[in-house]
């Protein structure tokens, strides 16, 4: 894990000051190492340079992509790419791991953010065949895979992953996401100059324009509580690489391609038995290959079936005792899963870290979240998930397990329940529908219920009727400036995965759901430079989940039907029985109803640029009644208060963290110039020797 940055200029040269202020605003992602290479493309020459955070003995290896030992002559003056990388050391901790790393020719070169499991397959694959390797890092794997395969490599690689490869050979940048986007790539793109990182804020933050938010965005987030559904961002002119998508840059200009998606074809052969073993097989080798490190690997545990089932599979295959870190909460049962806890710990003989935050430094938190995040979020887990990840940090541990992704691939959300009902209807079981449908209803509520089973024969208005009772109408809200940019263009699950079950997930996994979840855990983990690993999102699992019938998924008012039978034989009794649904809970409502709602009515009562987006009496009306507990619109109130801080820190006065540098000036704190940390070294080297 690590974070990823760079520059290329069609009719200039790099700025050098820009990307030594990505370096600082993406150290978080790395701070063990970081390195940058500047390429002439027009003559291929290459520099490389260290900077302050550059270990001394990368310095001192004889790597080819040792700063300073590369291709020297092409200095930062006609330099028209810039590749930077800052690097946690997970994975080969020698300098041999250092990057950007070259290919043995120094023509291809790579900056890589992820992890690729496989790669000790795919490197005896690829030794079998001829190639060589300096080190036993997976970067050396996929330049090696690229150099081999070409793009085709991509479709080899097991693992999360966002990378930029320089192919001298070619004169062309190829940049790549892996298959469902646990790892993040933004960028921008004028026609002239292209830049790209791994968090949007490193790029908002070093742009020579304005910052300004991209307005349809900010209604998408008010009005329908979206956010990272499409390849726009918040900012206005920085977008996001979608999932399972690559680009490719040259001279000829920038194209964009998808490589992977998910079959809505595909449906497994075999017998319910042989499926239920195809299951375990996947889903242990999934855990076991994400157990590959160097580094201790511990893991989340909620005391839900996902992380339990990550954490006694886990257990089971670590070379050592593993750390399990939860949160618990002492506001009442429902934001406290410690009796679950407790039964995984006794079931994996883990080590077991809880912290149970009292909300004291709750504001100090909500508006770090705003900032690490870089873009507004649509709900209060974040808070539990960055106490996590900070107990963890505490705790020494780099790597974690978790369990993001079993519900949107296995079923996991009682959503799916009244589509199920919907599906056996429609085809025509009368039957299984009567005898499903008086459980669903009374898990869920019969109104839910009557409204998700009947929507697409009701009405157009009546069914616009229903949506807006079960849970829109948020655009009431929306100032007269965003309702004049006119209603979203809603997407709608693909119809070509047949059920709504599975057009629901399918939606829900590539679109809706899954891909701000993942987000949110890419930069609360990375805060704190840890980490995390999501055995549920191994694309063979996915592939597979989504190839079953929808009836091994869901079974009557069961959930996730296949992993209970799967797992059984680790995961205990007490929650296997488990029949509710907890996410990451946060007393956020109790909170804000209590000693937080002066707080919050300030917020959003002072002005800013929220005012210019919702209808402030509106707001104000609809947050007065739910803190008199009136209304419940907790996760409205939320999504208010996070662009409020979003909005706050990016865009007021359009604030610069980070003073703009030209290339040899030094930098505020401890970031001086890549330049002058490599010339500091030699004249130590020289002097030593000397």
């Amino acid at each position: 894990m690590c974070g990823i940055a760079g520059l290329w200029e069609a009719e200039s040269r790099v700025d050098l000051g820009r990307l030594h202020q990505m370096s600082t605003l993406l150290r978080h992602r790395g701070p063990d190492d970081e390195g940058l290479i500047l390429v002439e493309a027009s003559s291929g020459r290459i520099r490389t340079l260290g900077g302050p955070d550059t270990p001394a003995d990368v310095f001192r290896a004889e790597l080819p992509w040792s700063p300073g030992r590369t291709h020297p002559g092409a200095g930062a003056s006609g330099a028209s790419l810039g590749l930077l990388h800052r690097r946690l050391s997970i994975v080969d901790l020698t300098p041999s791991g250092h990057q950007p790393l070259s290919d043995s020719t120094g023509v291809r070169w790579i900056t890589y953010n992820g992890e690729v499991y496989n790669h000790v397959e795919l490197r005896a694959e690829l030794e079998r065949l001829g190639d060589r390797f300096t080190g036993t890092s997976d970067t050396e794997v996929i330049l090696a895979a690229y150099r081999r395969w070409g793009h085709d490599c991509l479709r080899r690689l097991n693992g999360m992953f966002a990378f930029a490869i320089w192919d001298g050979e070619r004169r062309e940048l190829f940049c790549a996401r892996d298959r469902l986007g646990v790892k993040p790539f933004y960028y921008q793109f004028d026609g002239r100059s292209f830049a790209f990182a791994s968090e949007p804020r490193a790029l908002a933050l070093t742009q020579p324009r304005r910052i300004l938010p991209r307005l349809e965005a900010v209604r998408d987030l008010i009005a329908l509580d979206w956010v990272d559904h499409d390849a726009h961002t918040c900012f206005d002119g920085i977008w996001q690489l979608l999932p399972g998508h690559f680009l490719v840059l040259s001279e000829k200009g920038l194209g964009i391609q998808r490589w992977w998606q998910l079959d809505p074809d595909s449906r497994a052969t075999g017998t319910p038995e042989d499926w239920t073993r195809q299951f375990e097989s996947l889903f242990t080798d999934a855990v076991s290959l994400r157990l590959r490190a160097d580094v201790e690997v511990g893991s989340c545990l909620s005391g839900g079936l996902d992380s339990t089932a990550v954490v006694t599979t886990a257990s089971r295959r670590a070379p050592k005792g593993m750390h399990a870190f939860s949160c618990a909460y002492e506001e009442g049962p429902s934001y406290d899963e410690r009796a679950w806890i407790r039964d995984a710990v006794a079931a994996s003989g883990v080590a077991s870290h809880v912290v149970t935050p009292d909300g004291s430094d709750f504001w100090h938190v909500f508006d770090a979240l705003a900032d690490r995040q870089g873009e507004p979020t649509a709900g209060p887990g974040l808070y539990s998930q960055w106490k996590v990840m900070e107990l963890a940090r505490q705790a020494g541990l780099k790597v974690l397990l978790d369990g993001q992704g079993g519900d949107e691939t296995l079923g996991g959300y009682f959503r799916y329940l009244p589509l199920r009902l919907r599906d056996e209807l429609a085809a025509g079981r009368i039957g299984t529908f009567l005898v499903n449908f008086g459980p669903v209803a009374a898990r869920i509520g019969w109104p839910t219920t009557v409204g998700w089973v009947l929507e697409p024969w009701l009405p157009r208005a009546l069914a616009a009727g229903v949506r807006r009772q079960f849970g829109s109408g948020k655009d009431r809200v929306l100032s007269s400036d965003l309702s004049r940019l006119g209603g979203a263009s809603v997407p709608r699950p693909p119809a070509a995965f047949g059920s709504a079950v599975r057009r629901q997930m399918a939606f829900d996994t590539t679109q809706r759901l899954l891909p701000s979840l993942l987000r949110y855990e890419d930069r609360n983990s990375m805060a704190f430079s840890i980490e995390t690993r999501l055995p549920f999102l191994d694309y063979r699992l996915v592939e597979f989940a989504f190839s079953l019938p929808d009836s091994q998924k869901l079974d009557g008012v069961t959930t996730k039907a296949i992993l209970r039978r799967a797992l059984k034989d680790r995961i205990p009794e007490s929650i296997l029985a488990r029949r509710d649904k907890m996410g990451f809970e946060t007393p956020v409502d109790v909170w804000l109803r209590g000693r937080f709602a002066s707080e919050a009515r300030r917020r959003l009562g002072a002005p800013g640029p929220l005012h210019d987006w919702v209808d402030v009496p509106r707001m104000l009306a609809a947050l007065d009644d739910h803190l008199a507990g009136r209304r419940g619109i907790g996760l409205q109130v939320w999504r208010w208060l996070s662009l409020e801080s979003w909005s706050r820190q990016y865009l007021v006065g359009d604030p610069r963290r980070i003073e703009r540098a030209p290339e040899q000036a030094l930098h505020a704190g401890r970031h001086r110039s890549f330049v002058e940390v490599e010339a500091e070294f030699e004249r130590e080297t020289a002097a030593a020797a000397s």
